[in-house]
């Protein structure tokens, strides 16, 4: 056995996305108890689980919004490679550059409105139907988790930038 510590992240992002990722894993089971409870209660002891609908729709948004830094970070987004074997090498930082730049864009623009849309729900005290839950908070998660997601992004297109500067460097013998 080896008496190092196990690595600890370097970088603030890989903080962020351990962090939302650990988040999505705990919704994640929380939703499969609530939709486990209320199978066996609804079809064995013919007791559904009051609001677990509701409960299952927030838990759901909340995964969802998890997941974005986390599979931001790792790159693992559904990707349609129709035009990778046709596109220079040249370019291909250029498109990784403009891609994550816009996706840092998109995800601003996300938590933006999605941070307005929590104020007016805090403001109106918006509620869920059955259970009275309030919306506001989390709609405020997924505006975070979508500033983190941008955040990442804006990490990713500055990684391409980074890697660009060091291959011409070694390119000019430096």
């Amino acid at each position: 056995m080896s008496d190092t510590p196990p690595p600890r992240p370097e970088r603030r992002q890989d903080i962020l996305e351990r962090i939302a990722g650990g988040a999505a894993g705990i919704l994640l089971a929380a939703m499969m108890m609530v939709t486990v409870i209320d199978v066996v209660g609804r079809y064995i002891l013919n007791v559904p689980f009051p609001g677990a609908f509701e409960i299952t729709q927030m838990l759901m948004a909340a995964i969802v919004f998890a997941g974005l830094p986390h599979v931001s970070k790792r790159e693992n987004h559904i990707t349609i490679d129709l035009l990778d074997p046709v596109t220079p090498k040249a370019a291909v930082p250029l498109r990784n550059l403009v891609v994550n730049l816009l996706c840092a864009v998109c995800f601003a623009l996300f938590s933006w409105r999605l941070f307005g849309l929590a104020q007016e729900a805090l403001e109106f005290g918006d509620v869920t139907q059955y259970l009275g839950f309030p919306r506001a908070p989390i709609i405020f998660f997924g505006s975070t988790l979508c500033a983190i997601t941008a955040i990442i992004h804006l990490g990713l297109a500055f990684n391409v930038l980074r890697a660009r500067v060091d291959t011409d460097i070694q390119g000019a013998g430096l």
